[in-house]
């Protein structure tokens, strides 16, 4: 008799548990794209004056680390403070074949940049983006 109770209540807690489970609120189409945050192309909206100036900065950085090859695809930057975590880098790199490379090492020279000088990073990931807009590679601004 103890036992088919023991069962029974068992079996009732798991049907408790998996129906508490399977009732949580469905994620929406929103939520998904307010947790990832990392837009499907570079956005158009944004103070350009101040991604150019962002920009520049980097440039300026590549010219005195001996990245200046590197650093010169790029355009336009959007920080993380206004990209809400993630550091976005539109760039002049076309659909050539080594397009995939050229954003590795624009998104290695960021990490570089953001980490250096001993000043926070305003952003934990960064994004580059190619010439049509569209996102080449993503990459964390932790270390290697």
């Amino acid at each position: 008799m103890i036992n088919r109770r023991t069962a029974a209540g068992a079996a009732l807690l798991a049907a408790c548990l998996f129906a508490t489970a399977c009732t949580g609120e469905p994620a929406t189409k929103d939520s998904a794209t307010k947790e990832s945050a990392i837009p499907e192309k570079f956005p158009a909206t944004g103070d350009r004056a101040e991604m150019k100036a962002n920009a520049k900065a980097l440039r300026d950085y590549g010219k005195t680390h001996s990245l200046s090859k590197v650093t010169g695809d790029v355009e336009r930057i959007q920080d993380g403070a206004a990209g809400g975590g993630h550091a976005l880098i539109s760039t002049n790199i076309g659909a050539e074949d080594e397009a995939m490379a050229r954003a590795q090492q624009v998104a290695d020279a960021y990490r570089d940049y953001a980490g250096g000088a001993g000043k926070p990073a305003k952003a934990s990931t960064v994004t580059v983006y190619n010439v049509f807009g569209d996102p080449l590679v993503t990459q964390r601004l932790g270390k290697k």
